[in-house]
């Protein structure tokens, strides 16, 4: 029993060797900072972030204290839209004083309305001076669309009805069954979800390749096979550290976005996804290190593998990124995410015999 459970013994040293180094490793404790940072203030970052991925998502943020200078008159269609939207309108008569309280930040836009009818033949201009900081002008333009929309549509249905043969068409669309999709939605379990979830994995691709070739070029490798482990003992523990922080990291991260109030459904088929997925890319990142022996070709070839998965991803359904987005939303069946976490391990236990085959393959004689 004794010589049965040896070689796990030389494992595990391995393993906790590489752990120690780990917690040395400034680029690796900053790295999880990061994510630690991203995870814990994710539902501020989302409001950030969604305004760069949909800015009109902005427009439904009722804006306090936010003054609008019309120039026009009382009685302007413009002035009347404005006026019932979200926005603080003042009313003025001529363009210097409007644009005397602007300059003075008293107003923080101006829409000169134009002066004739909707029933007329001129064109209407409609003249708008926003504020030289580029995220209030978005925000003020975002907020007056729609009331500038109603204007434009308004002045539409008047003069279409001069048109010679006019003749209205009605088109009554069903809208039953027909659901619009929230930007917040999709952003937290499309792409921030994902993002965060498969960091880890990208990261311990890369960190096993530091693992195995640092100690060629250190020239350590020769004293670690000197003692009792042999080669497939030293790759297996650093292997194995590689992909257990993977989940480790994962789940911290999902619990951060929970006390967020974001809801994430089968917490811990995502994370036997991402385990299975860190473990493609820790063993794939563990053939080359083993072949190449070097570093920089070694994390250049990784990096070009990982783009090309990254790419091919997108040619099938359930790809590890698209599988954790309808896992966390549960919009998948127990048995198609069980085929597919099966696939996901056959492919694992494959490429764990090529890697076992190469490091024979290398290392025969010890």
């Amino acid at each position: 029993m004794a010589e049965r459970t040896r070689p796990y013994g030389k494992i595990r040293s391995i393993a906790r060797k590489e752990t120690r180094e780990l917690m040395r490793e400034k680029t690796f404790i900053l790295s999880v900072l990061i994510q630690l940072f991203i995870a814990s203030f994710s539902t501020f970052l989302v409001i950030g972030l969604t305004s760069f991925y949909d800015p009109t998502i902005m427009g439904d943020i009722e804006m306090q204290g936010i003054s609008i200078a019309v120039v026009g008159t009382g009685d302007n269609e413009l002035y009347r839209l404005l006026r019932e939207s979200k926005l603080n309108t003042r009313l003025y008569s001529d363009l210097t004083p409007a644009y005397g309280d602007f300059y003075e930040h008293k107003v923080d836009a101006i829409v000169i309305a134009p002066p004739g009818p909707p029933e007329g033949e001129e064109i209407l201009n409609v003249d708008i001076y926003l504020p030289k900081s580029e995220i209030k002008a978005t925000l003020i333009s975002l907020q007056m669309k729609e009331p500038l929309e109603e204007f434009e549509q308004h002045v539409r249905d008047i003069r279409t009805q001069r048109l010679p043969g006019y003749s209205p068409i009605e088109v009554n669309i069903n809208k039953r069954g027909i659901k619009t999709s929230s930007t917040y939605f999709e952003f937290i379990y499309v792409a921030l979800l994902p993002l965060l979830v498969f960091t880890p994995a990208f990261i311990s691709g890369g960190l096993v390749i530091d693992f195995i070739t640092e100690e060629f070029e250190r020239k350590t490798m020769e004293l670690l096979l000197a003692t009792p482990a042999s080669m497939m003992d030293i790759v297996s523990g650093k292997v194995l550290v590689a992909v257990a922080i993977v989940p480790l990291q994962a789940f911290a991260w999902m619990m951060l976005m929970g006390a967020n109030m974001i809801v994430i459904r089968n917490f811990f088929s995502i994370l036997m996804v991402v385990t299975l997925i860190g473990a493609i890319l820790v063993l794939i990142s563990s053939m080359i290190s083993i072949s190449f022996r070097d570093r920089g070709v070694s994390q250049l070839l990784y990096s070009m593998i990982l783009i090309f998965l990254f790419m091919a991803s997108y040619l099938f359904t359930n790809s590890p990124l698209n599988l954790v987005t309808r896992l966390s939303i549960g919009s998948i069946g127990t048995a198609e995410s069980t085929l597919w976490m099966g696939i996901y391990t056959l492919v694992a236990l494959a490429l764990g015999i090529l890697t076992a085959a190469t490091v024979k393959r290398k290392y025969d004689n010890n």
